[in-house]
């Protein structure tokens, strides 16, 4: 078994209230925003094309570089089945091949939604500055009752 960080956290969720790279379809304007505390997620690799400069400010008409790049994309299970694309792993966890080896396939459980903690600034600061953020565990890990 991984280890697991002092709260049990396998990871987390980023960009849960963005419609962009298809986290909209036409049930949902912002599909992220159906995940609940409790919502099961399956991780799966995915290569996107994405501007090569972004994140950097620049002239609004300019030229834009498309390059790929490998995503862990965070899909949503509905009824047992796929539904809809909800959002990502961190870009430095999708940036290592063993990680995407290790998490790609993989179920989740969601166990907090960063915007919904009356006690954690930090965790809603960190969330606001990346478009809605989740922690999660890894089904594999949950713990058995004894």
């Amino acid at each position: 078994m991984p280890d697991l960080n002092s709260r049990g956290r396998d990871g987390e969720i980023v960009g849960l209230f963005s419609p962009t790279h298809g986290r909209s379809c036409e049930r949902h304007q912002v599909c992220g925003r159906q995940v609940a505390v409790g919502s099961i997620v399956k991780i799966k690799r995915e290569v996107l094309m994405v501007d090569e400069d972004l994140g950097v400010e620049g002239e609004e008409n300019a030229p834009v570089r498309l390059v790929p790049e490998t995503v862990l994309k965070a899909v949503l299970i509905a009824d047992g089945q796929e539904s809809c694309h909800v959002g990502f792993l961190p870009r430095h966890i999708a940036l290592r091949p063993m990680e995407v080896e290790r998490l790609s396939g993989k179920f989740a459980q969601v166990l907090e939604l960063y915007d919904d903690l009356d006690d954690s600034k930090h965790k809603r600061t960190k969330s606001a500055r990346n478009q809605g953020m989740a922690s999660f565990i890894l089904m594999e890990n949950i713990q058995e009752l004894e």
